[in-house]
């Protein structure tokens, strides 16, 4: 069994004159709703074995502020900030290759890449909706997705949605 841990980076800065997209930083709500994400994904035992990070600043802040405690292998993927779903369901295949013992990784990456991804992945007839799912992969959520098969071989809609970790589910 294998797991693939979706997390959106949380609410970032509108970018000010001059600045790019990726050197935009997280606002202060970020910061707090990755926090409050980051408890609840302690307190449920998930742990991912490695982390493909996008190097985009917020994405990296948000990965700083939910707290993952160590051991990971953490690698920057530069497809999570410029690739689409495609590239980054083949970045969980290729780090399932290239880490053969893995069993699970965790996608810190951006939408609508992120959502388009967790629909495609999950299935459906098994996997009940979960609510902030359904109406938009939120800032700073984090779906863990779990498998039959190993992180290599991974397809579209054979995944099974164990858990959704939301900000707006607690109140922030």
């Amino acid at each position: 069994m294998s797991q693939v841990f979706l997390l959106r980076h949380a609410k970032a800065l509108w970018p000010s004159a001059g600045q790019k997209d990726f050197d935009r930083a997280l606002d202060i709500a970020g910061i707090e709703a990755a926090k409050v994400v980051g408890e609840e994904f302690k307190r449920s035992g998930f742990r991912p074995e490695i982390v493909l990070c996008s190097p985009a600043i917020r994405a990296r802040q948000t990965l700083e502020y939910i707290g993952l405690e160590l051991p990971f292998i953490l690698e920057d993927a530069e497809k999570l900030y410029s690739g689409g779903a495609d590239g980054y369901l083949l970045s969980v295949r290729m780090a399932g290759l290239e880490h053969e013992t893995a069993n699970s990784v965790m996608l810190v990456g951006h939408n609508p890449m992120m959502e388009e991804l967790a629909i495609a992945l999950i299935d459906q007839a098994k996997s009940p909706a979960h609510p902030d799912l359904v109406s938009g992969f939120p800032t700073a959520g984090l779906a863990v997705i779990s498998f039959e098969a190993p992180l290599a071989e991974i397809n579209p809609g054979t995944g099974m949605l164990q858990a959704f970790f939301s900000p707006a589910e607690h109140h922030l």
